[in-house]
């Protein structure tokens, strides 16, 4: 018989017999054996069991046994893949338990956690109830009759429970009261007639505040005559709640000599004045006032010495905590939040986005506020009174020292939020910029380019100009604020630092050093503005200014402004009279100066691209002429002045050629090397042979 059909793996799995196995191995080979032979020969000798075990058949067990044996490595081979693979799974399924395990316990530690604040909460509503069910029950007792009779409550006659008697007598009598006196809007009356009247409670509640007070004013006048401070302290602090203590103040005060006795009063008048009618100068009074009121306090201080020894410590850390939570609100401000969405949208300006949607996103961030800066005067006004009353006398300089401390908090505060705020203002002016050079054209570019680049250009030169509005707000701001911080060094703080050396130079180098930094981000942004401004008009003349302005074949027309003209000065008096809001002073003029000169250098440029016949000499003499104008009423005389020498120039383009020699000795004599390259721009230059003309100017 084949082992394979004896050897299964899944005999294995069940009961497995050594002896069953044997048997079906060697069953039909060997001879039986009697159970009563192999008995005697196991109990006999060893020779008796061979003879028993050898038989002829023997060799016949071999290749059974042969067989067996691979069978049974073949199979011990197969247990050992079966036990790692039982293995592995019992890791997973360990592993999967084992988190299971942990998220059920999280999720019974949550529902414990659940629970306990169900629980406390359920104890503390059942508290409230319980809270609110005796003084209702208190409520109906004093609602009873129209009279105070009958026993009180254990509460209201337990003499180790009347404060707590007390605390609720004059809730329950406000609750009363507000029942009878009308309820929300309603008149009193109507009230009282509409839900049964707690006028009975309320006057019973009187009349028992009324002799509890009594009660506990008799028992502090016992315990003032025996001077027992501790019964009259626990009185006190019961009849507190009553008028705010008002009669017991009273009654103590009426029981000392000092206030109520004529004859201890005029001792003490008499101690004081100094004089035996008791009249003396009133400057004397004062002083024995003032001395008292001294030793009073010199006694308060020495009280509290431990902790305002650290008091300029705490002051300043509220400070900064203060302004920490303020620069959070600004940075959480709508305003603020610029998703990367919406700036993807300010960089591809064909999306469908608005220009003014794109600018508004360009420039959505919180801008200087002057009430910022005010608020951070106030906390640092309020912080600067306690320093001067908390500050302890001695040593010497130590309110200088606290004062100079909290100033300089407040001036890195505005200084820190000045900067910050005008370098984000420069940021949109660079984030503007950026985005007009993307879609900047000039003289050279192809129309054709020109025009389908218009959209685009014009949405770059909307964002330029929101982001010189927004920056010229943001310097005035800033002058503001750096303003309002001097007036309040000068009128706060200044004379507490005379009183130690070098601290109030040192706050004025501070301030300075401040006001430096603040300037030359503010300088870096003027400079931007600058640039925005002239790289707008640079658009204006590239997309407006036509080759047929300054060539016009109808000579008898009155020349007008060109549109390019028109354009240029619309937008430069726009940004000019922003300018004049946000600047003042030399700032202004400088500004406007640079701009007049980048403004004039920006038109000659301009005007050479082009070619002028006399009639469009005329029309370049009138854009001059409004140029000049413009420059008159913004900028310094020194601008004027270009204008009106090169609108003296523009009569190279309308004379004669025979003309000019004369032209050019005469009026244009100071600028002839200019006037000589404006000549060549004219469009009889080669027709007219202008050139040899001028050569005789020189023979």
């Amino acid at each position: 018989m084949a082992v394979k059909q004896l050897l299964k793996l899944k005999f294995f799995n069940e009961t497995f017999s050594f002896d069953k196995f044997f048997d079906s191995l060697v069953e039909g080979i060997s001879p039986p054996i009697k159970i009563e032979e192999y008995d005697t020969a196991v109990g006999g000798s060893d020779t008796a069991i061979e003879s028993i075990l050898q038989f002829p058949e023997a060799p016949k067990f071999r290749p059974l046994f042969e067989g067996a044996r691979k069978e049974v490595g073949d199979l011990c081979l197969k247990i050992d893949v079966v036990l790692d693979k039982l293995r592995m799974d019992f890791v997973a399924y360990e592993n999967k338990h084992k988190e299971s395990f942990e998220e059920l316990q999280e999720g019974v530690e949550d529902l414990t956690e659940n629970f306990d604040r169900l629980d406390s909460r359920v104890a503390s509503v059942s508290e409230t109830a319980a809270e609110i069910g005796d003084q209702l029950k208190f409520m109906m007792y004093f609602n009873e009759t129209s009279g105070y009779v009958g026993e009180e409550p254990s509460l209201f006659f337990d003499d180790d429970r009347v404060a707590e008697a007390a605390a609720v007598a004059q809730k329950l009598r406000a609750i009363a009261e507000d029942s009878i006196s009308g309820v929300h809007g309603v008149p009193a009356h109507t009230a009282l007639n509409g839900n049964g009247g707690l006028e009975v409670a309320a006057k019973n509640l009187q009349a028992y505040c009324n002799e509890l007070e009594n009660r506990l004013l008799g028992k502090f006048d016992a315990a003032s005559q025996k001077g027992d401070l501790w019964t009259m302290r626990n009185c006190a602090i019961i009849l507190n709640q009553f008028n705010k203590g008002g009669s017991v103040m009273q009654r103590y005060i009426a029981s000392r000599p000092m206030f109520m006795d004529l004859e201890v009063m005029s001792k003490d008048a008499h101690a004081i004045l100094g004089t035996e009618e008791g009249i003396a100068q009133v400057d004397d009074l004062m002083n024995s006032l003032a001395s008292v009121y001294k030793e009073i306090a010199a006694c308060v201080e020495s009280l509290f010495k431990s902790y305002l020894e650290d008091y300029a410590e705490f002051e300043l850390t509220s400070l900064n905590q203060l302004h920490k939570a303020k620069t959070l609100e600004l940075k959480s401000c709508p305003l603020a939040d610029i998703s990367q969405s919406r700036r993807n949208s300010i960089l591809h300006p064909f999306s469908p986005v608005s220009p003014q949607r794109r600018n508004s996103a360009m420039h959505s961030y919180a801008p200087i506020s002057v009430s910022v800066v005010e608020e951070f005067v106030e906390w640092n006004e309020e912080a600067v009174t306690r320093c001067k009353l908390l500050t302890l006398k001695e040593p010497p300089g130590i309110l200088a020292t606290n004062m100079k401390a909290i100033f300089t908090c407040l001036l890195d505060q505005v200084s820190q939020y000045v900067t910050e705020g005008l370098e984000r203002a420069i940021e949109a002016l660079k984030e503007a910029a950026a985005l007009r050079e993307r879609f900047m054209f000039n003289s050279n570019t192809n129309r054709k380019v020109v025009s389908a680049m218009a959209v685009a250009a014009e949405a770059a030169s909307s964002a330029g100009e929101s982001s010189f509005r927004a920056f010229m707000a943001a310097i005035q701001s800033a002058t503001t604020n750096m303003t309002m911080l001097q007036r309040f060094f000068n009128a706060s703080v200044s004379q507490s630092l005379l009183a130690q050396e070098g601290a109030h130079a040192a706050c004025c180098d501070a301030i300075a050093s401040a006001i430096a930094d603040a300037e030359n981000a503010a300088l870096r942004g003027l400079q931007g503005s600058l640039d925005t401004v002239l790289a707008e008009v640079e658009r204006l003349l590239a997309a407006e200014q036509k080759a047929t302005d300054y060539k016009l074949l109808d000579e008898s027309l009155t020349p007008e402004p060109t549109t390019a003209c028109s354009s240029v000065i619309t937008f430069v008096t726009r940004m000019a009279e922003v300018t004049n809001g946000a600047l003042d002073g030399l700032n202004r003029e400088a500004f406007l100066i640079q701009l007049g000169y980048g403004l004039y250098k920006s038109l000659i440029q301009n005007w050479k691209r082009f070619a002028f016949n006399p009639s469009g000499g005329l029309r370049l003499k009138r854009d001059v002429s409004e140029y000049a104008a413009f420059a008159r009423r913004f900028m310094t005389p020194a601008v004027d002045e270009k204008f009106v020498l090169f609108g003296m120039m523009v009569n190279v383009f309308i004379v004669a050629p025979e003309s000019l020699p004369t032209l050019m000795e005469g009026m244009l004599r100071d600028v002839r090397e200019e006037a000589l390259g404006l000549i060549e721009l004219r469009d009889d230059y080669k027709k007219a042979k202008v050139a040899n003309i001028l050569s005789s100017m020189n023979t």
